[in-house]
């Protein structure tokens, strides 16, 4: 089973529940990333100024590589500063492997629900807020 994580960095760092936004800095950037371990896929959007995370089950997605291409590029293309694609037939040990490739911070918050995201060094990411209408 091939498990799949794609993350994109964004020139922005934000705060949902302030409704701010700010130009990010090398260590605080926002995230969009897009995982999937072979069931259901995620998207998982991060906010860097309260190291919030809302993630969104969307089900099963046959092209998750372009299916998140797609739409980060159509909601966040003005800011996009850089976008990896990690595959791995070893699960998430294999995944944090191909962040060191690359040479990125390793570390992979697991949720309860099942998925995985990426977090920058020294940070802890949790939910700490609910986007309008949930």
């Amino acid at each position: 089973m091939t498990t799949t994580h794609v993350i994109f960095f964004l020139a922005v760092r934000s705060s949902y529940t302030r409704n701010e936004e700010v130009d990010s800095t090398e260590s605080e950037f926002d995230t969009v990333q897009f995982h999937s371990n072979g069931g259901d896929c995620w998207r998982i959007k991060t906010f860097a100024m309260d190291q919030d995370v809302h993630a969104w089950n969307i089900g099963k997605v046959e092209d998750l590589v372009g299916l998140a291409r797609a739409n980060t590029e159509k909601h966040y293309g003005d800011v996009l500063t850089e976008g990896y694609i990690l595959k791995s037939e070893s699960g998430l040990d294999g995944i944090r492997l191909e962040l060191a490739d690359r040479g990125l911070h390793n570390h992979l918050e697991v949720s309860d629900a099942g998925f995985a995201f990426w977090t920058p060094a020294d940070t802890t990411y949790r939910t700490k807020s609910r986007p309008d209408g949930r």
